[in-house]
């Protein structure tokens, strides 16, 4: 009988769900609100894992009891014994048996075709990083990554941090100031201000104008591309010290950029990370993710149960073609 496979993607914007048989084929997918359980709880972010895992399972056509493990990659699994506690708690709700729970990088580490040892580094409303090594020893960067680094979050605080500086002369005139004051709907940069310290929540939400960063950046902004310069040189910076940490030579690694943040073919962040990577190490070779998270996080699954080819890996990529779970 085949054996099925239900990866699980989860992070504080989405959580996603998918079914995989063992053949490598994607039989169903979804996608629902996420969560983060160090601030919102364990109960809510197994609320979105059950919503989404069972809307997944109804679309692949077959049943709970057929889905042999489970693999979750799970935001804020950060700390020794989480992963532990996290796999128990789906037990408990899910009633699964085989379990395997993970901070979310290392799901994510499998986005490439055929992957087995590098680094990845996932950049979407925050960022994370992660290596794992030939012997499959991790190590995953997690809160050692400051709140200035944190993705979509960082870049956004840095550049309306741009918009005060110019204001008060310390840097020259930008366009991000236009596209702050559209957004939040104001005349005046002291307005701006008042609602960037006053207004609930106003701070988290400019993360939403990312897109829009990256693009002023792409046009030559100035200032802008201060901004995404100064980021890209504190990433790469991670990279070297990563493989510091673990002993390893970039050369001869992977590196993968995955996430909302990298994506597009005219991505000013992506250009520059491959630039300084490059003038730090010719021979590096940086790849962007194949895949969306939750297919690595299936094939998390064939590797544990020891599953591996040529056909299963053109099965993953024609499947993941078919449900939209191609990264573009």
């Amino acid at each position: 009988m085949m054996r099925y496979l239900l990866g699980i993607d989860q992070g504080g914007t989405k959580t996603a769900a998918a079914v995989m048989g063992e053949d490598g084929r994607i039989l169903g997918s979804a996608l629902v609100k996420g969560s983060y359980f160090p601030i919102f709880g364990v109960s809510p972010a197994l609320d979105r894992m059950e919503e989404a895992a069972g809307l997944a399972v109804e679309q692949a056509g077959i049943r709970q009891e057929d889905i042999s493990l489970l693999t979750a990659g799970v935001s804020g699994i950060d700390w020794p014994g989480e992963d532990k506690m996290m796999e128990e708690a789906l037990r408990d709700r899910m009633k699964w048996e085989r379990i395997i729970a993970c901070n979310d990088m290392i799901n994510a580490f499998y986005t490439v075709r055929g992957i087995s040892h590098g680094m990845v580094l996932c950049a979407g409303t925050g960022m994370n990083g992660a290596i794992i090594d030939e012997r499959g020893r991790q190590f995953v960067f997690g809160d050692y990554m400051e709140e200035m680094m944190q993705g979509g979050s960082g870049l956004a605080q840095r550049a309306i941090r741009k918009v005060f500086d110019a204001q008060m002369g310390l840097c020259q005139e930008t366009a991000l100031t236009d596209l702050f004051l559209t957004y939040a709907g104001v005349d005046t940069v002291d307005q701006l201000l008042h609602m960037y310290m006053t207004k609930e929540g106003f701070s988290g939400k400019i993360r939403y104008l990312t897109p829009e960063i990256l693009k002023l950046a792409g046009q030559g902004d100035g200032e802008t591309c201060s901004v995404i310069e100064a980021f890209a040189n504190r990433t790469v910076s991670f990279v070297f010290a990563g493989f510091r940490k673990m002993e390893l030579m970039p050369d001869r690694e992977k590196i993968i950029l995955a996430g909302s943040v990298f994506k597009g073919e005219d991505n000013y962040l992506t250009r520059q990370i491959l630039c300084k990577i490059k003038e730090k190490e010719p021979e590096a070779e940086v790849v962007k993710a194949q895949y969306e998270p939750v297919v690595g996080a299936c094939v998390m699954g064939l590797r544990a149960l020891r599953l591996y080819g040529e056909e299963i890996e053109q099965n993953i990529a024609a499947s993941a073609k078919e449900k939209g779970l191609c990264v573009v």
